[in-house]
């Protein structure tokens, strides 16, 4: 016993003794938190005060419950149940379907294959065509939030306009898309895994059930506890039934799926629905540098949580680079991590994370044309996305074919074939959204290829498929390229996270204080990946002619100069500057607002200064002002404003269209906030309908 608390620090062995519940584990990132879960377990077994097959230790994937499991087993207690929570529901329901005297069989599991099949099946019935691989990926995205917040069917989309989700489906055509396929699964008498959470917690409505169930799993433990959603929680309240036997684990700061339906609020309130519960915090970390942590206790921030306290010593401050260009910023992070490389470090302890896939296509491209391996944490290089292959295996059909067409013509046909709209990019989250970005990444590759412009077919396949085949997965280690979400519970010596824009961190589609304070979260998790070296990129610009803003949350890392012009890779420190980087006005419309601001609590939302209506997308915020307003508005913006819904009018007369077919109020604002400067970039703005002469007339008036 001695030995399971003798490598512990004074925080986590106060923790592992507390072997009796209710227990709240808060465990900052890199403090140790599985070691102390385990050695808590491993404990309570070890004294006598938990029987060693009474203990479950439930968490959220496979991987997670693989290495709880491994780790329970070589400290001595092998006979802790640790499951996720879908496996534990799975085995009440095959232990206790017919005790609980339920005719039959207990249902069969359906197979992921065959729900896949089925889900299509529905999407097919619903939309009357043969559904893409993004949109039913996202009709099963959509359903299983809805499940995971126990919604039933017939309040989908009620439950959706409240939560303002941002799906790609229309509400009915999921509700009716979702009631084909429980028809689908009712006929083949098979259940889902989302189904088990709901069954399990039901059987446990049987006194003898729950008697049976609560005499095996005395003694519960839930890792990742931020991630947790009402499902799961419903499941976990009929497994525990009122005792107060149980240890949660987690981290507020780290809470960063919402959008899947997970509540935070079940870890940051668990005081309260257990008077008396014993709260530890963990807060020395182990892993990063002491300029990291300082860079880390910065973000998400929360006054119920203690700040990271380093202990580690020295350390280089983390930089902030501003780059001119996407494609610059991708080579300049390629050449980073090359002389990180080149001065000693290994290539697997060197990380890439961004905030979207679609950055995925040019950082491949740039690290393959700097000679350095990469590896993608997602499994999947960008030339191997099922969407990107869509069009690439045509078009090497095509390119040998016809090889002296012009290449650029063949593939900007072959994208329209698969249905890509360079100027209508979905509206939503999601999948449907992914797969558009990973098109226009595929049309913006091809175009920076050497003489793509003037290349036959013969020529850009040569050219890409040299690009493929350089990218495609090494036989050697390679520096990782991963998303936030995916980076988490992961650790390296040198990380770039990169695309640090407002609009990227915090995503356009975070229009809430709640769902922007989730994104402020998502850069602490990224921020707390590094160990040694951290380095924050933007781009000023982009291939589709827009200019971009730095992230507002750069303002808050107090690490200088963060605008454009700034020597690159060598930031100095300076006292910030007001309202650097700050780029969403407050409710006054007097000043800018900073990027505390995002903090749940600390501001109301956004508002219109004229009207006062709350601002809600990322134009409005920049353009600091709703639609309506920004037409009467003073100065030079609402200068441009008004000629333009002047100039909407006259080519809504001259088409014989209403004028929102031609010019929305979002698309009023992108045109505000962004300010394309040719025609082109006019007409591919979301929400304008402007072309030809009238979008570079729309153009001159943004210049």
């Amino acid at each position: 016993m001695h030995r399971l608390l003798a490598d512990l620090d004074d925080e986590q062995r106060a923790a592992a003794l507390a072997v009796s519940g209710p227990v709240c584990i808060v465990a900052g990132a890199g403090t140790g938190k599985t070691r102390t879960v385990t050695h808590r377990l491993a404990y309570a077994v070890a004294s006598g005060a938990v029987a060693p097959g009474q203990a479950l230790a439930v968490t959220h994937s496979r991987k997670a419950a693989a290495e709880l499991s491994e780790r329970l087993h070589s400290l001595g207690a092998g006979g802790v149940s640790a499951l996720t929570f879908h496996a534990a529901a799975l085995r009440v329901a095959s232990a206790h379907w017919s005790s609980a005297g339920r005719p039959g069989a207990a249902p069969a599991v359906l197979a992921d294959g065959a729900a896949w099949r089925y889900w299509r099946e529905a999407a097919r019935a619903v939309l009357g065509r043969e559904p893409s691989s993004a949109e039913v990926r996202d009709l099963v995205d959509e359903v299983s939030w809805a499940r995971s917040r126990v919604v039933a069917l017939e309040g989908y989309s009620a439950a959706a306009q409240l939560a303002g989700r941002h799906a790609s489906w229309d509400a009915q055509d999921v509700v009716a898309a979702w009631a084909a396929y429980e028809a689908r699964k009712q006929r083949a008498a098979q259940v889902d895994f989302a189904d088990l959470l709901d069954i399990a917690a039901r059987l446990l409505d049987d006194v003898e059930v729950a008697a049976t169930v609560r005499a095996r799993w005395a003694h519960v433990t839930v890792d990742e506890y931020q991630d947790t959603d009402p499902a799961q929680q419903r499941f976990l309240d009929a497994v525990l039934g009122g005792r107060r036997d149980v240890c949660v684990v987690g981290d507020p700061r780290q809470a960063i799926y919402a959008w899947k339906g997970a509540d935070p609020a079940y870890l940051t309130g668990f005081s309260r629905r257990y008077p008396g519960a014993q709260v530890f915090d963990l807060t020395r970390n182990y892993r990063s540098v002491p300029p990291v942590l300082d860079v880390a206790n910065r973000l998400a921030r929360q006054r119920s949580v203690r700040a990271l306290v380093a202990t580690r010593r020295g350390g280089r401050p983390p930089r902030v680079v501003p780059l001119s260009s996407e494609e610059g910023e991708a080579a300049w992070v390629a050449r980073a991590a090359a002389r990180s490389i080149a001065a000693g470090t290994a290539p697997t302890e060197v990380a890439v994370l961004y905030r979207f896939n679609a950055a995925q296509a040019r950082l491949e491209a740039a690290f393959a044309r700097a000679g350095v391996p990469t590896v993608v944490a997602e499994d999947t290089t960008f030339f191997d996305r099922e969407e990107v292959r869509e069009v690439l295996v045509p078009f090497g059909r095509k390119a040998r074919s016809a090889p002296a067409e012009p290449g650029l013509a063949l593939l900007d046909q072959l994208l329209a074939r698969a249905g890509f709209d360079p100027d209508r990019p979905p509206e939503s989250m999601g999948a449907a959204r992914a797969r558009w970005e990973s098109l226009q990444a595929l049309s913006e590759l091809a175009r920076s290829l050497p003489g793509a412009g003037e290349a036959d077919a013969s020529s850009l396949l040569g050219e890409v498929n040299a690009l493929a085949r350089s990218t495609r997965g090494p036989d050697r280690p390679g520096v990782t390229l991963s998303t936030l979400h995916r980076s988490k519970g992961l650790e390296w010596d040198v990380v770039f996270i990169v695309g640090l824009t407002d609009g990227a961190l915090p995503s356009a589609f975070a229009t809430t204080s709640a769902e922007l304070a989730e994104e402020e979260r998502l850069l602490h998790v990224g921020v707390t990946r590094a160990r040694r070296e951290l380095y924050l990129t933007w781009a000023s610009s982009n291939q589709r002619g827009w200019t971009n803003k730095p992230s507002p949350f750069l303002d808050l890392l107090g690490l200088g100069e963060v605008q454009e012009g700034a020597r690159v890779g060598s930031v100095p420190h300076r006292a910030r500057r007001s309202g650097q980087g700050q780029h969403r006005r407050s409710q006054t419309g007097g000043g800018r607002v900073a990027a505390s601001a995002y903090r749940d609590g600390d501001r109301a939302a956004e508002c219109c200064p004229y009207c006062a209506t709350a601002l809600t997308g990322l134009a409005a915020r920049r353009v600091g002002a709703c639609a309506r307003c920004a037409v009467t508005a003073p100065g030079a913006s609402g200068e441009r404003a008004r000629a333009l819904m002047a100039l909407a009018a006259r080519a809504a007369e001259a088409a014989g269209c209403p004028l929102d077919r031609v010019l929305t109020d979002n698309g009023l604002l992108r045109l505000l906030a962004h300010r394309p400067s040719t025609a082109e970039a006019v007409a591919g703005t979301a929400g304008v309908g402007l072309n030809g002469d009238w979008a570079e007339e729309a153009a001159q008036v943004l210049v």
